[in-house]
């Protein structure tokens, strides 16, 4: 009907402009002024969450036939417990202040992610299908990349960020580091191609995924750039469309040389891409010399200094630093390796809830956003980083495959004791498990 048609555009309306918002509060929106910075990033945030709590209360309240279920909730549990260690390494921790603060920017991600998929998962419920992540998130990103494109068009000197010496020149400026943009364009741009798989609206979707592309290229973000060849390889692979393979063969031969030339190999420094800009040096002594000194809980939570008195660990080999370009290396020095363990258990909880899934949707929609997000945590914050939106992102991946929704049964002593319903009524009204509909079956 039209009038479900306008309520589902307009929930989709209010879901994209609440995930817009939530990734923009990790944006530095006003580079000139630190403190107005951190005022606006906290208020859009607890607005946010706010909005979606609001929203969502008010949502369930009028549609009480409805109830929220959950199931593989192993990999919530043991993401709760490395969350727990956190708190537990305030009494540890060699830099108190960083660890509280970035503690209670986990659990304010943690309570957003909660109350906005449970938001999801009822929007997506009554629309039938018609809201979902990949839609989401398309928008969202596509939106902000727009808003890339247009700050490099007006003021290019704070959207781009000059490295190597002036030599290259990298978008993302001194919004955000462009490491972390490119990886958010190539999550839109994979988000795209969920849509286009789904028979979504072709002509919007493709110019949201040249958007995005646009902006990863822009970003030269060689870790984002793996990500989403990856995720553009799995899914064209998938396709079963030969001639799309086979045109993807050979304009990869073409191409790849190019993208090797301008972008992985920048200025023609083959040692600085076998070293990882200076990463592997750096891994190397922090294991060597800064584990060996707290191997059992670590220097507290994303703490990977030895003293109190600085915030940096000074590496012999490479460079000095106060978070490890790898969120892996950056679990094992700030929880030892309790925290490793509890991190390496609470991945395995996740793939099996994945591997198990009956619902192919989610199965695309998780290898569609946990490749970018994974890529990137092997060489920036990542996602048991400092706060950041692929924190987030892993969230809703593990919500994925806990949260569902319901129709109640409503037994009505009344109305059954007088025979006013029928066995067949009865039946009818029994409670199906709805735990979000599969539209690629649909499709």
């Amino acid at each position: 009907m039209p009038s479900n048609t306008k309520i589902n555009n307009w929930l989709l309306a209010i879901l994209v402009f609440i995930m817009l918002l939530r990734i923009s509060s990790y944006f530095t929106l006003f580079p000139d002024s630190v403190g107005v910075t951190r005022v606006v990033k906290i208020g859009i945030r607890f607005l946010m969450t706010g909005f979606s709590i609001a929203l969502l209360w008010t949502m369930v309240a009028r549609n009480r036939h409805l109830q929220f279920v959950y199931q593989n909730a192993s990999s919530g549990l043991l993401y709760l417990a490395y969350a727990l260690l956190g708190f537990a390494s305030i009494l540890w921790s060699t830099n108190m202040g960083f660890t509280v603060l970035q503690l209670m920017m986990l659990l304010e991600s943690i309570v957003f992610a909660y109350f906005f998929f449970h938001l999801y998962v009822f929007c997506h419920h009554k629309s039938d299908g018609y809201i979902d992540l990949s839609k989401i998130l398309s928008i969202a990103i596509s939106l902000i990349s727009v808003g890339f494109l247009w700050g490099l068009y007006t003021d290019p000197s704070t959207f781009f960020r000059d490295t190597h010496g002036g030599a290259v020149s990298r978008l993302g400026g001194f919004i955000i580091n462009p490491n972390e943009l490119g990886m958010l364009a190539s999550i839109g741009a994979a988000m795209c191609y969920m849509e286009l798989v789904k028979g979504a609206s072709k002509k919007w979707n493709i110019v949201f995924l040249l958007l995005n592309i646009g902006v990863l290229l822009l970003t030269q973000s060689r870790s984002s750039l793996g990500g989403f060849l990856l995720v553009t390889a799995w899914f064209i692979f998938k396709s079963n469309n030969r001639k799309l393979q086979l045109a993807t063969v050979i304009g990869a031969v073409f191409v790849l040389p190019i993208l090797v030339s301008e972008i992985i190999v920048k200025e023609g420094d083959i040692g600085e891409v076998m070293s990882m800009t200076g990463r592997l040096p750096f891994w190397s002594d922090l294991i060597t010399f800064g584990f060996p000194e707290r191997p059992i809980f670590g220097y507290g939570f994303m703490s990977i200094s030895p003293s109190p008195f600085t915030d940096k660990f000074d590496s012999i080999h490479a460079y000095a630093a106060s978070m490890t370009h790898n969120t892996f290396v950056q679990v094992l020095i700030n929880l030892g390796l309790v925290g490793a363990f509890i991190v390496f258990f609470q991945m395995l909880a996740l793939f099996y809830a994945f591997l198990t899934s009956q619902n192919s949707y989610k199965k695309q929609f998780f290898i569609a956003l946990f490749v970018p997000i994974f890529i990137n945590s092997l060489t920036e914050f990542g996602i048991f980083g400092e706060a950041n939106y692929g924190i987030l992102f892993y969230h809703l991946l593990i919500l994925l495959f806990i949260i569902g929704i319901k129709e109640k049964v409503v037994l009505k002593k009344k109305l059954y004791g007088t025979g006013q319903i029928s066995l067949k009524k009865r039946k009818h009204i029994t409670s199906q498990y709805t735990n979000c509909a599969d539209p690629i079956k649909k499709a």
